[in-house]
């Protein structure tokens, strides 16, 4: 009789601790507008591996809008029994609560305080040369030598250079601390002027823009951060893998959602484009490796938005 009961008591032990481990299950996920894989795999904390064998994925660069994906194993919320368990406190909701848990939460920022203030890291993606720039002097300004390596950092893809403005220059730094010294990307900065550039007047073709983007940042958070600089433009381009930032007398921003190869397609018929996603094609390629039909999803930690191919909006959209 008291071996039954031992038996009983290990039993019952066993099933508390294995009730207190939190519940992993599969859950499905519908692709929207600007989803990639590697977004995807960050947001549920699970190997982009892992989504594709769950869904026998051949083409995991190119999710379909509406698409429901199968994301396995993971962690389930625990309920207030569970909690108990674990010694976490189980709280009771009153109405204050229930009234916060209705409200739409808040997208993360991604914003952090710079590891290196001032100091910009960045890549040079079609060389794969890494630089590390110290913006301002002790004075503030934008230090000659940091506008030098800017030079060489935004060379043309012909390794022509010109002098970068210093406002650019700075806010670009002012980029780099708000997310907290993260590794910039660079696409393409100066370029010389070309007849097949979509305007005659590229902010390119005078060391005035770059196209970038930041390591372990989605672009459209990207995108939304450089709007609230003064006096900039900024394009979006959801079918490719930079954000455009330039500076000028009055802001401006667009969306192109054609692909590298193809015309522009905007979101508006009079935006203040500075350029075309093509326009960049040999950037993105000696970058990239992309063939100009299939533009790729970015590097790092989800840092493009390249995955969907969003139908744009009507041309009466103001931007």
């Amino acid at each position: 009789m008291r071996i039954a009961v031992l038996a009983w008591s290990v039993l019952a032990t066993s099933l508390c601790v294995l009730s207190s481990v939190p519940a992993r299950a599969d859950v499905k996920h519908v692709v929207a507008r600007g989803h990639t894989l590697d977004a995807i795999a960050r947001r549920y904390h699970v190997p982009q591996k892992a989504i594709i064998d769950a869904n026998h994925l051949h083409d995991p660069k190119h999710l379909r809008v509406g698409e429901t994906l199968v994301i396995p194993g993971v962690q389930a919320p625990q309920s207030a029994s569970q909690q108990s368990h674990t010694g976490a406190p189980a709280t009771t909701k009153g109405a204050g609560d229930k009234a916060k848990a209705g409200k739409p939460q808040k997208p993360p920022t991604y914003a952090m305080a710079p590891r290196t203030p001032g100091v910009i890291h960045a890549s040079r993606l079609a060389t794969s040369e890494d630089f590390t720039i110290r913006v301002a002097d002790r004075r503030g300004r934008t230090s000659p030598t940091a506008l030098k390596s800017f030079e060489r950092l935004l060379r043309s893809a012909g390794n022509q250079s010109h002098a970068i403005e210093p406002r650019l220059v700075a806010l670009v730094g002012v980029v780099s601390n708000h997310f907290g010294s993260r590794k910039l990307e660079v696409i393409s900065g100066f370029r010389p002027y070309s007849p097949t550039q979509h305007t005659a007047h590229s902010n390119h073709n005078a060391g005035k823009a770059i196209d970038f983007r930041v390591l372990g940042v989605p672009n459209e958070v990207l995108r939304d951060f450089c709007r609230t600089l003064k006096n900039v433009g900024v394009g979006y381009y959801p079918n490719s893998t930079f954000v455009h930032l330039d500076v000028r007398a009055l802001p401006a921003y667009w969306i192109d959602y054609s692909k590298p190869g193809e015309p522009p397609r905007y979101n508006s018929p009079n935006v203040e484009a500075d350029e075309g996603t093509s326009d960049v094609g040999a950037e993105i390629h000696a970058a990239l490796g992309s063939d100009p039909a299939s533009p790729s999803t970015g590097s790092g930690a989800g840092a493009s938005d390249a995955g969907a191919a969003p139908t744009p909006p009507a041309a009466s959209s103001t931007p």
